[in-house]
């Protein structure tokens, strides 16, 4: 093939080709490769025979490329060669495409371009072309001094001419590395040990302008050792581009669509590229998906759409099994288990939730939190819920009672993230974190084994089991890469309104055609518009002779409802259903192997559940029918500030948690010298990592999901907005019937039978019964209840929490956070002198749980005195105190508050979780502070200021009956220590005031 030819062919403009492109042959290839002055040469000043021995393969012929030198503006001397018949390397393994000049620093390819491709790239960032710059005969000089002189024109950097050639091509402004690590040195001395700090070649700092964009776009490899170079390559570079002033972004693509972007713009057009470009994501939130990534060595690589029984050596510590959803990893496991049963060796089985490790337990023959076999006296283990994972749970888990054994990890992602960060484990998180470190060091420090599985298996599971067990390791590592072909692909209908009405739409329509659907949700609570509750409630009266199964946390654990225990026989029970609705209960773990029965699947994300378990939802149902969803554009979940920075996450923490350990000091706080803060830092660690990924994921929530979607193999079509699903998607059984044009929309109606649910249910709560405290603890510890009993726990915890008689009102506040915000309103009011021992008391409570240590996450959460601090630095308690002040966006104090917010704006967005803007006025900033305790600002009139019309607001009281719930608190305090976060103070007839004033805040946070 001639060298137009294969150029042409990866997508570069011919006339572009022959200006940077020449053919070589004979001795002439020798003539631009070899001329360093340090080559080894004979007295003559011949090049050595060795070397001219190494390059003889090049009089075969071939093609030379080179651009301009950036730092002089000539024709560059340096560039590449790519041979006819390439050599082999030293060690004969690797074909070597492409010869650079030896003994010379590698450069950049900054292509010669035409005139025609500089003006279409001129027009398309709508950026003027100096005529001082166009030279007649050679505009590429000029082209490269014009980029240099505009940082706001981005700048793509990829690897290989090729690819720097098709961006240009397609108008994009591009240069070429001649490798991924060629863009910074790192300084070494003669024995090649570092000597300073990597820096940008002097090429690369020639762009590196404040503020310029810079997009990196090098291949889109499969191997894990090419990811893992490439990713440390563009980590490495783009921090000193960023150290620079410069904003760097990542263009990912499908490997599937081509490798090199030259392979995607060539075999997939123009548009498929940028739309990648368009789509791509900062460094940091790169790095944020860096941490889903497997990298570790695989030890046995498999394509089967079924996993077959794998022979895993005996001297294998940590196996872990990634494989796509519905490929048999629970078989798998279920195998290793009986084999472990067989020779007496006792086994843990440790999830996430109750009713998926029943099931778990149920296939491999163990119990669920009991003792399921006895051998020579000794217990075979069980099944657990790593909430459990503690001395003080029901089974009483004594993590140095188990050594030597076979703990497995099912998706071990989820559960490992749900002990780091869930609510529920809280309580007793630093335990449950020191027995899985026991546990680790016992099994993969003795002679056990321990077993992970996960679709989305990731380095970062893996990095943190292994420094848990403080052994030095190296996994056993299954890799399962099938993809469905384009024909057993499943194909998933997205919709891309800003609401899933036309979804809803379509599915009843569906229903009514004699579809029979499988519904995935992200809520079940009755408040929410689209949880399975409401849409239960919907369907019912749109088809009452059609069966629907609600299938939540709820429902699997009422005793009255059909979907109690269906969760280890879903394969049989949900057959006697047309309609089966699900919330994230299920998202994991569960196989539904139903083939013929339903027709679709359909879901609604609205940004409540982490991406990687939308797509966990989404393939429970193991049958290829048709997928219909639609997913909000950002999810609104975020850990900790939200930040998807690791060092940003942690830092903030930490400055955070000095200034509680310092607020507390204050208070005479007794033990603080025992605190300790340090604890599990490979914990500590493995949160940052999961934290910023599932942050990532809620920035760009429709986006990554449908990413992984296609990575994953799934063909995506795009539903707009305005039209309807198309008709041969899904089969019709019958002709449907279009309901009467006078019905009211589906939003009216879904929101009627929302609030008809929401009212019976606070009706419902209202009038059930009033526990006794004993009762109360009794159903509380039950993993059963009925409808009747969960109402009654609710209405027992509405009386204790609030003091006053439960009502409807009483119900709906609280489900919108009433609770918080007066909270936050108690203590920066009438319950400030109690502040500091609240926060004591919390701190003590953790320090007791842990035996002394905290876990930092937890610790800050518990804490209030930096938030109140923080409100009364801005001055909201004055503005409470009066409350018929008029307030201006020219007021000076509130022009002050406001500079003060927004120099600190990282600072509160870490303290009290309020996002301001850059340009946020005066009165906005004040009105973010009074959403927090339930209060607003409201315009009461406009007047003229000189030639200006200003907008006058006034604080508006929510006249709410608070005081008496205050005042009900007030009366408690010394009675109930503990029960609402209070503490007592029976023996201190004056409480003591708080000591720190807004200063220290000021000092010790926004000032650090």
């Amino acid at each position: 093939m001639d060298y137009l030819t294969e150029w042409t062919e990866s997508g570069v403009d011919e006339e572009l080709t022959q200006l940077n492109v020449i053919p070589l042959d004979g001795y002439r290839p020798l003539d631009y490769l070899l001329y360093a002055d340090t080559l080894p040469r004979l007295n003559t000043g011949r090049i050595s025979q060795p070397l001219l021995n190494r390059y003889q393969h090049l009089y075969e012929g071939g093609w030379w490329c080179s651009g301009i030198d950036i730092l002089t503006g000539n024709p560059d001397l340096w560039g590449c060669f790519k041979p006819i018949k390439p050599r082999l390397s030293s060690d004969q393994r690797k074909c070597i495409k492409y010869e650079h000049p030896p003994h010379t620093p590698t450069g950049i390819f900054a292509l010669r371009i035409s005139r025609k491709i500089w003006e279409r790239i001129a027009k398309k960032y709508n950026v003027k072309i100096n005529p001082d710059d166009l030279q007649p005969h050679q505009p590429d000089l000029g082209f490269w001094r014009w980029v240099i002189c505009h940082p706001e024109l981005p700048l793509c950097i990829t690897e290989g001419a090729k690819k720097a050639g098709a961006l240009l091509t397609a108008g994009y402004i591009a240069i070429a590395l001649p490798g991924i690590h060629s863009g910074y040195r790192v300084p070494r001395d003669q024995y090649g040990n570092r000597i300073a700090k990597p820096a940008l070649i002097q090429q690369l700092q020639q762009f590196a302008f404040e503020n310029r964009k810079i997009y990196m776009v090098f291949d889109q490899d499969t191997k894990p050792k090419t990811i893992k170079a490439v990713n440390s390559a563009i980590q490495q570079t783009g921090y000193l581009l960023t150290q620079a002033g410069c904003s760097v972004y990542i263009v990912n693509w499908n490997p599937q669509l081509g490798k090199g972007v030259d392979d995607l713009i060539a075999e997939q057009g123009q548009t498929v590229f940028d739309q990648a470009y368009q789509t791509a994501i900062s460094l940091e939130m790169w790095k944020a998906f860096s941490y889903n990534r497997l990298t570790y060595p695989v030890n046995i690589n498999l394509k089967s759409r079924y996993l077959s029984p794998i022979n895993i050596p005996e001297s294998a510590k940590l196996i872990a099994i990634k494989s796509p959803k519905g490929t048999g990893k629970t078989k798998v496991l279920e195998t290793i288990v009986k084999e472990a049963i067989e020779r007496g060796q006792w086994v843990l089985v440790i999830g996430h939730r109750v009713r998926l490790i029943e099931a778990l337990c149920q296939r491999f023959g163990l119990q669920y939190m009991k003792s399921a076999i006895q051998h020579q006296n000794s217990a075979l283990g069980y099944g657990l819920c790593i909430d459990s994972l503690h001395p003080n749970s029901r089974v009483k888990f004594e993590a140095q009672d188990w050594s030597n054994g076979l703990v497995i990890l099912d998706e071990v992602e989820q559960v490992l993230w749900h002990g780091l960060n869930s609510e529920t484990c809280q309580n007793h998180r630093v335990s449950i974190l020191k027995s899985l470190k026991i546990l680790m060091q016992n099994v993969l420090g003795g002679n056990g084994q321990v077993v992970i599985s996960d679709a989305d298996l990731s380095d970062t599971s893996i990095d943190y089991l292994t420094r848990l067990s403080g052994v030095s390791l190296q996994p056993f590592v299954i890799h399962n890469e099938w993809q469905p072909s384009r024909d057993e692909a499943e194909t998933i209908y997205n919709y891309l309104g800003n609401t899933p009405d036309q979804l809803v739409k379509d599915l009843e329509q569906h229903i009514a055609e004699g579809g029979k659907p499988f519904v995935c949700l992200s809520a079940q609570k009755l408040a929410s518009q689209w949880g399975t509750r409401t849409l239960e409630t919907y369907l019912k009266t749109q088809f009452p002779e059609r069966s629907i199964l609600r299938i939540d946390s709820e429902s699997l654990a009422d005793p009255t409802h059909p979907a109690y225990g269906s969760i280890t026989n879903f394969n049989q029970v949900l057959k006697f259903y047309d309609i089966v609705l699900v919330s994230p209960s299920i998202e994991t773990g569960v196989s539904i192997e139903i083939k013929n029965h339903f027709t679709s699947v359909w879901g609604i994300f609205q940004g409540i559940q982490a991406e990687n378990s939308v797509r966990q939802a989404l393939g429970r149902i193991r049958d290829n029918i048709p997928r219909f969803i639609w997913i909000a554009n950002r999810g609104f979940n975020q850990v900790g500030n939200g930040s998807t920075s690791m060092s940003s996450l942690l830092g903030s923490g930490q400055r955070l948690t000095r200034l509680n350990i310092r607020l507390l000091q204050q208070s005479d706080f007794a033990g603080l010298d025992d605190l300790e803060m340090g604890f599990q830092a490979e914990s500590l660690v493995c949160w940052a990592k999961m934290a910023v990924r599932f942050n990532a994921g809620m920035d760009h929530y429709r986006e990554t999901i449908l990413a992984g979607l296609i990575a994953e193999g799934h063909q995506i079509i795009e539903i707009p907005e305005t039209t309807k699903k198309p008709k041969n998607a899904i089969k019709s059984t019958q002709k449907f019937k279009p309901n009467n044009s006078e019905r009211p929309s589906l939003n009216e109606l879904i929101l009627a039978v929302k609030d008809q649910n929401y009212q019976a249910e606070c009706l419902a709560v209202i009038n059930s019964q009033d526990l006794s405290e004993c009762q109360y603890y009794y159903l509380q510890k039950q993993l059963a209840k009925t409808p009747e009993e969960r109402r009654a726990i609710h209405k027992y915890e509405l009386k204790l929490r609030y003091g006053v008689a439960v009502t409807s009102d009483l119900i709906n506040k609280d489900d919108q956070g009433w609770y918080e915000q007066l909270r936050i309103h108690y203590f920066l009011t009438v319950g400030r002198p109690y502040l500091i021992g609240r926060d004591a008391l919390m701190a003590r409570r953790l320090m007791e749980q842990g035996q002394g240590n905290i876990f930092a996450p937890d610790f800050n959460r518990s804490q209030l005195g930096a938030i109140i601090g923080i409100m009364e630095l801005l001055g909201i308690p004055a503005l409470l105190k009066n409350p018929e002040r008029d307030l201006k966006n020219t007021d000076m104090d509130l022009q002050t508050i406001a500079e003060i917010a927004l120099q600190d704006r990282n600072a509160i967005k870490t303290i009290i979780g309020i996002g301001l803007a850059k340009n946020s006025s005066p009165i906005t900033i004040v009105q973010r502070f009074l959403d927090k305790i339930g209060y607003r600002l409201t315009c009461v009139r406009v007047q003229s200021l000189g030639k200006k019309r200003v907008r006058v607001y006034q604080v508006v009281d929510p006249q709410d009956n608070r005081e008496q719930i205050f005042h009900h608190w007030l009366k408690l305090e010394g009675q109930y220590p503990g029960k609402l976060e209070v503490i007592s103070h029976e023996n201190t007839p004056t409480p003591a005031p708080f000591l720190f004033t807004p200063d220290y805040i000021q000092l010790s946070l926004f000032k650090s």
